[in-house]
């Protein structure tokens, strides 16, 4: 995100450019060798500064790990009265110490109560641990009692048919499958007296469209779209995904919107509607639910929420996000990543004993390690990875979408063998290798999963019979949408070119002056734009071939 240093700093290479360009000849070498150098040192600090703001979960994935959460469990606007609860594994028996950011600091166990007298401020809050070993940990939230400043979004163009509603008032839902939960309601105006309820709509309609790129917008669509809408359950916990309704929703308790915003549980939620209506086809919805639902949707569930935090914070100019709502989301992603981490740990440490089947008999949930492993171990190789999250995840979908009528048979839902068990497995494992371009079977091998080669092989190599990631299928000439479209500053654009011609792929300004130009043989192609030597604002890209062109407009926000 540029800030006014940024664009003071942009400003000043802009005229120390314009000036060596109109007067070198009458400059001096050493005036001049002093100018370019601090061109040079301009931009580098520029470099470094979009460094530091890239966002990656590596600290919390691979650092020290945390046993700390905390989360707000209550907040009441007009009296000032804040409610906090959370946990620590290590069960500590000293008290925490309570920063409360008002100037007061006491001691307490969870839950802890505090009462603000000024209600027009934003508030930190600070919890700190003590442990047996003199150790300390600590954790912060905040406390929003007025809306942030600058302006929370400054909106741009996001597709109507992907949009995400909080209804203000009763929504009819019917039914494809699954009968639909009693009570479900809709979320009034006195949920939103600091965020307002367009601003949340528009972060997750924002989310909804990065989504519906990793399924590769394969998807069951209703009424010509994947609109979804969120709904009030009241008594509820948590969040549910009512993937089999129309319009697509989820279930969701009060503290969804109590005190922090639960976006991370919401892209959660919102991967669960995606993936289990995904190949548009022959969905997975339906056809793997029940105690062998988990290794499948759970695990999708995981990566989609935490590979969305990861692209809508990092692409957060695109979208028009304002820095609040960043950290907001931020805070969100890196308190659920934790859990991801804390699960792994544990299935590591307590026998690696797998399975792919949740006993009903049982009051736990016996998969919950064995899914959290899976979503750790994409993590785990999409932050060690150049590649990073989108293109991997579009890889993986792309395997699971070959999903099939022979393949539901053999994952057999209703059923725990060992058979069901090295299926389930092996078909997980062969998407998170297939996504990443690596044979990872040893690796899940010694972490206890039983992998089948002959399957692995068999899906791996069908799999292009379903989609090839790297090579679109396309018809003979075919232009598409660069994504992501708005962009900062690079962005992607997917064409193909009939089969014996060549191929002219140009990019250019609003002005009609040419940026780049690329030539191309025929077939299918990915070409990537950098637009970090230019201001935002309206690009056109034109593909030309045999006498025929096609013309596409895109926008670059810093």
């Amino acid at each position: 995100m540029i800030n006014k240093i940024d664009m003071k700093n942009s400003a000043a290479i802009s005229k120390l450019r314009f000036y060596f360009s109109r007067n070198l000849s009458s400059i001096s070498l050493s005036r001049a060798i002093i100018l370019i150098l601090l061109i040079i040192a301009i931009n580098l600090n520029l470099y470094a500064k979009e460094q530091d703001d890239h966002f990656d979960f590596k600290k919390y994935l691979f650092g020290e790990i945390s046993t700390l959460s905390v989360y707000i469990q209550d907040i009441n606007y007009t009296t000032g009265e804040v409610n906090i609860s959370g946990s620590d594994s290590q069960c500590p028996t000293t008290p925490f110490t309570w920063d409360w950011g008002d100037g007061t600091i006491n001691d307490g166990f969870f839950p802890k109560q505090h009462t603000y007298s000024d209600l027009t401020k934003i508030y930190s809050v600070k919890v700190t641990a003590h442990y047996f070993d003199g150790g300390t940990d600590s954790a912060e939230i905040t406390i929003l009692f007025v809306p942030p400043t600058p302006p929370i979004i400054t909106p741009v163009s996001l597709s109507p048919d992907i949009a995400i509603s909080i209804p203000a008032s009763k929504v009819t839902l019917t039914s494809r499958l699954y009968g639909i939960p009693s009570g479900l309601t809709y979320f009034d105006d006195s949920f939103f007296n600091i965020i307002p309820r367009s601003t949340i709509e528009y972060v997750l309609t924002a989310a909804a469209s990065i989504q519906r790129d990793f399924v590769n917008d394969d998807v069951y669509q209703i009424d010509g779209g994947f609109k979804q809408v969120l709904l009030r359950y009241p008594g509820f916990g948590g969040m549910c995904s009512l993937w089999y309704t129309n319009p697509v929703s989820f279930g969701v308790g009060d503290y969804g919107f109590q005190g922090t915003i639960q976006w991370s549980s919401f892209f959660h939620e919102m991967g669960h509607n995606f993936t289990l209506n995904t190949p548009a086809d022959y969905y997975f919805g339906g056809k793997i639910d029940g105690n062998a639902n988990a290794i499948y949707s759970e695990t999708m569930a995981q990566i989609f929420q935490h590979a969305t935090a990861y692209e809508i914070i990092n692409n957060a100019s695109s979208y028009g996000l304002g820095e609040d709502i960043v950290a907001d989301i931020k805070e969100s992603a890196i308190s659920s990543i934790a859990i991801v981490r804390n699960f792994y740990e544990d299935y590591c440490n307590s026998g690696m004993n797998f399975t792919s089947w949740n006993d009903p008999i049982t009051g736990s949930d016996e998969t919950i390690k064995i899914f959290m492993t899976i979503a750790y171990k994409f993590l785990e190789h999409a932050e060690n990875s150049d590649l990073e999250y989108r293109i991997p995840l579009k890889r993986m979908l792309t395997l699971l979408q070959g999903f099939n009528q022979d393949l539901r048979s053999r994952y057999d839902q209703a059923n725990n063998t060992i058979a069901t068990d090295f299926f389930r497995a092996t078909l997980m494992v062969s998407a998170v290798s297939y996504a990443f371009e690596t044979d990872l079977r040893a690796e899940f091998r010694d972490l206890n999963f039983p992998v089948d080669d002959e399957t692995y092989e068999e899906l791996l190599s069908t799999v292009t019979d379903v989609r090839e990631f790297d090579n679109p299928v396309m018809s003979n000439f075919e232009l598409q949408q660069n994504y992501p479209n708005p962009f900062n500053p690079t962005t992607s654009i997917d064409f193909s070119i009939e089969t014996g011609k060549k191929g002219v792929l140009s990019v250019f300004n609003i002005n009609g002056q040419i940026l780049e130009v690329c030539r191309f043989d025929e077939g299918n192609h990915r070409f990537y734009w950098d637009g970090s030597k230019y201001a935002s604002g309206i690009y056109f890209y034109k593909l030309e071939s045999d006498n025929r062109y096609e013309v596409r407009k895109m926008l670059m926000i810093w």
